[in-house]
């Protein structure tokens, strides 16, 4: 979502720069051709706000959560079990109303996110009608996929 926002070059050197920047801000945003060294960033208007959000990624697939969030993966956690903290430290986004710091992935050092595992479950009883062409047979496919649920328990600022 954020991408098509603010497009950032794909280059190591440029990934490893981190920004705050206004939600609210117009224009173009453009970047220096010329390679800074990386800088620290001041997160002191994250630090002051009260909701944040995060944007992770697990399995290269985002999830965009608050504290408190329940999260559903469409997949089993084998090495967690139910009750287990998972640090999670592939976040791409934290922000609250007025300011985000967007990287990929931002540095852990300056972020706590934690969830819990709640349960490791399985999804409701699929039955899936197959049929082929010019074909009067019918077969059931059925499917009851894992599921995984977390509950985000530490989302704050450094």
């Amino acid at each position: 979502m954020f991408a098509r926002l603010f497009q950032r070059s794909v280059s190591p050197l440029f990934a490893a720069r981190q920004r705050i920047r206004p939600i609210h801000s117009t224009g173009l945003l453009l970047q220096k051709s010329v390679l800074e060294p990386a800088k620290v960033f001041d997160t002191t208007p994250l630090k002051l706000s009260s909701d944040l959000y995060a944007i992770f990624r697990v399995h290269n697939r985002p999830y965009l959560v608050t504290l408190g969030d329940k999260v559903i993966l469409p997949f089993k956690l084998k090495q967690a079990d139910v009750g287990d903290v998972l640090n999670l430290n592939d976040v791409t986004t934290i922000g609250s109303r007025n300011y985000q710091l967007i990287d990929d992935p931002i540095n852990p050092s300056l972020f706590t996110l934690k969830a819990t595992v709640l349960e490791k479950t399985k999804r409701a009883f699929r039955v899936r009608e197959v049929t082929k062409r010019r074909n009067r047979k019918v077969r059931h496919a059925i499917n009851k996929a894992d599921l995984t649920v977390l509950r985000i328990s530490e989302l704050k600022i450094n």
